[in-house]
């Protein structure tokens, strides 16, 4: 991407003619723009989830693919489906999918068109449905980007949870599914019965052992309706897994109307991200666009990649999100640029997260330093209620099971417990007023009804909290439940910023 030090003049975005595929000859030298035409594209990737980072990611690397293998990569343009709100459809489709990432750091801002979907789907009001896309012989390749919470899982167990709403619909009646897991199964349940050749399906999330979770989830789902399909996917479906890291936030006004000022175009839906990007893929058999030499990286095992970014990035993410609500913060860079919050941070990741980690201390300390400059990227605007929604569904892999691995091995786990204290803080009914923040999470009601329950007292908290099996799986022992309830009871003081400095002093 070109570097742009200095901006042009933002323009009003409403004034401009809007970004296309027709005009792509009006962007200026100073953007990066596809080096192919996007007309010329078929698709032979169909994506779940049209969100900022599979934009920011996946669709970048398979435009520089693209670029690299010249006509015979049009084959790879994405046909890219929102599972539900039609928002960045509507967006994205009077500009022929065409959209500007903008990398930031403090040195400046690069800027890219980006011209690798070659379609844009609203997946509930698709005349065709996903399935029937997916049964398309042309379609080699289906990612997914839906978030954990997309893949209808029992928290503690990570296998298909069957009474979800989307999932008890999809198993009632198979016309149009809702769920990722249902669609996928009836997209391959028509390629059975047409004697056609499945495509690789690839779970981008952050998702533990994300390409054997989704598939099981989908044979889980599959031996519901007809054990002989559940057979058939487990015989002839590959479900590589795969390690994805970029920061990539929410767009902001702010962002289209610097996009605007970059185009001299209007784009309603540019994107910014940081520079980093990783992309690491298990092998798998099949055709594919040349993503390793685009920046992805093919390995025969991704679970110490997995591992390490799920401890160390996504763990101290919620860290972060968490006590940097609670402290009064509103973005991670912020939050991480906390002298106390962000010492926390860099200590949690050397002593706490690191078990189970296959790098030397050389190498662990190299990766924390690199991490805690990526989290205090001024930016980068990730705001912390964004990292946090979701958070039931996310302890369990990315905090509880490094705490449990740890109380075995007679380390250290308070930074762990404060982040499940300011998590609890984080369901009470008040946490709109008291830290600005209004939680997300697909079990707000049950958990608001516990603090109510609990009366705010910092045992009863800790000990009812802890007890939820199906988020934080077998109970805390007598020890950590005790350090807990004293941490909630300071952060109903108000003073977290001298419980951090006293764990500091530890």
């Amino acid at each position: 991407m070109k570097d742009i030090r200095t901006p042009m003049a933002a323009k009003s975005a409403g004034a401009l003619e809007r970004l296309n595929r027709r005009r792509l000859d009006l962007i200026p030298a100073t953007v990066k723009r596809p080096g192919f035409n996007p007309a010329e594209l078929t698709c032979g990737i169909l994506h779940f989830g049209c969100g900022a980072f599979h934009r920011g990611h996946q669709a970048v690397v398979t435009q520089r693919a693209i670029e690299l293998e010249g006509a015979q990569g049009l084959r790879w343009g994405i046909a890219s489906a929102s599972m539900h709100r039609p928002t960045t459809p509507e967006l994205l489709r009077p500009q022929g999918g065409l959209y500007t990432v903008m990398e930031r750091d403090a040195d400046g801002t690069r800027s890219e068109v980006i011209g690798s979907l070659g379609e844009i789907i609203h997946a509930p009001g698709d005349p065709l449905g996903l399935p029937e896309r997916m049964a398309n012989p042309a379609i080699r390749l289906v990612t997914l980007t839906v978030t954990a919470n997309g893949y209808t899982l029992e928290p503690s167990s990570d296998r298909l949870n069957v009474d979800h709403p989307h999932v008890v619909h999809d198993l009632e009646s198979s016309r149009r599914p809702k769920s990722a897991v249902g669609n996928l199964a009836r997209g391959l349940d028509l390629i059975r019965r047409r004697g056609g050749v499945p495509p690789v399906i690839i779970s981008c999330d952050n998702v533990s052992s994300n390409g054997q979770t989704l598939r099981q989830a989908v044979i889980d789902f599959a031996a519901l309706r007809d054990d002989k399909l559940a057979a058939w996917i487990g015989e002839h479906v590959q479900f590589p897994s795969t390690m994805v890291d970029r920061i990539v936030p929410a767009t902001r006004p702010a962002d289209i109307a610097e996009a605007a000022g970059l185009l001299g175009l209007s784009d309603l839906a540019p994107i910014s991200a940081e520079p980093f990007l990783a992309w690491v893929i298990e092998n798998f058999e099949g055709e594919r666009p040349r993503w390793d030499h685009a920046g992805a990286r093919f390995v025969s095992k991704v679970e110490p990649f997995e591992l390490a970014k799920l401890r160390l990035l996504n763990g101290t993410h919620m860290l972060l999100a968490y006590a940097g609500a609670v402290a009064g913060y509103g973005t991670i860079a912020a939050a991480s640029r906390d002298e106390r919050l962000g010492a926390l941070a860099r200590r949690f990741m050397l002593d706490e997260q690191s078990i189970g980690l296959e790098l030397s201390s050389a190498e662990l300390v190299s990766d924390v330093d690199r991490l805690m400059a990526r989290l205090r990227n001024p930016a980068i605007r990730h705001e912390v209620s964004r990292i946090g929604r979701n958070g039931s569904i996310k302890l369990a892999t990315r905090i509880m099971t490094p705490l449990r691995e740890n109380v075995q091995a007679g380390r250290t786990v308070d930074i762990a417990l404060l982040a499940i204290a300011c998590w609890i803080s984080w369901q009470a009914p008040d946490a709109e007023v008291r830290y600005g923040i209004k939680p997300q999470d697909p079990h707000l009601s049950r958990l608001q009804a516990l603090h109510v329950a609990c009366q705010g007292r910092p045992e009863v908290l800790a000990r009812r909290f802890t007890a939820q099996e199906d988020i934080f799986g077998p109970p805390l022992e007598p020890l950590q439940l005790d350090r807990l309830a004293l941490m909630l009871g300071r952060l109903q003081a108000g003073a977290i910023h001298e419980l951090m400095a006293d764990m500091l002093a530890d």
